[in-house]
């Protein structure tokens, strides 16, 4: 009888060492489960943001487009574009610094 009580003492000790290791590996399991779930469900979250940021990109460039400006301003605002100039003049700067020049000492 004295020989089966340390025997019962350690199978009963090993046993509860083994529930211990079997709901910690368990729980670790769980929580790795939850973390990877989480993680694909950021992935997604960010990937669903760059989409939309791309998508908004795309909107913002149609709509600051030169030719869609250009229709509305003459469709809805009645605008006309300036033909070319006809006629260009051109005038040396040494020209109108000696201009100015006469200019200044007539009125001083």
């Amino acid at each position: 009888m004295k020989n089966s009580k340390p025997f019962l003492g350690y199978g009963l000790l090993t046993g509860i060492a083994l529930t211990l290791y079997a709901l910690s590996y368990v729980g670790i399991k769980l929580e790795c489960e939850s973390l990877i779930k989480d993680k694909v469900i950021t992935i997604q979250n960010y990937s669903s943001a760059q989409n939309e940021r791309l998508n908004l990109t795309a909107e913002f460039q149609l709509l600051n487009s030169e030719e869609r400006i250009v229709e509305i301003a003459q469709n809805e605002l009645g605008m006309v574009k300036s033909p070319a100039p006809v006629l260009t003049l051109s005038v040396s700067g040494e020209k109108i610094e000696r201009i100015q020049k006469e200019i200044n000492s007539k009125y001083e």
